[in-house]
């Protein structure tokens, strides 16, 4: 396990976005709000959430906060696969 030294503003800005996935806040309501650049900078701000998920599961001791940093990180990947799903189906990103 990798031992990173975080500070209080760090674990509350995770949590802050933490948060915000579990009760559903987006700026965006349905797969017609995503269009063009839009698209392309939603995936890029995933890809950063998926980022701070990965240091919050690295960083938790508390069981509790493990089970959440796990809903976390899952809930941050299942949103960047479906961003790139939307910009591949839009032509936008070249289908692998």
């Amino acid at each position: 396990m990798i031992n990173i030294k975080l500070n209080n503003e760090y674990l509350n800005d995770i949590l802050d976005r933490a948060n915000k996935i579990f009760v559903g806040e987006s700026k965006y309501d349905d797969a017609d709000s995503y269009k063009g650049n839009g698209l392309l900078s939603s995936i890029e701000t995933a890809k950063e959430e998926m980022r701070y998920a990965d240091d919050y599961f690295e960083c938790v001791t508390d069981p509790d906060l493990i089970d959440h940093a796990i809903y976390y990180r899952e809930a941050a990947r299942k949103k960047y696969t479906y961003l790139l799903k939307l910009a591949k189906r839009q032509g936008l990103v070249k289908a692998e």
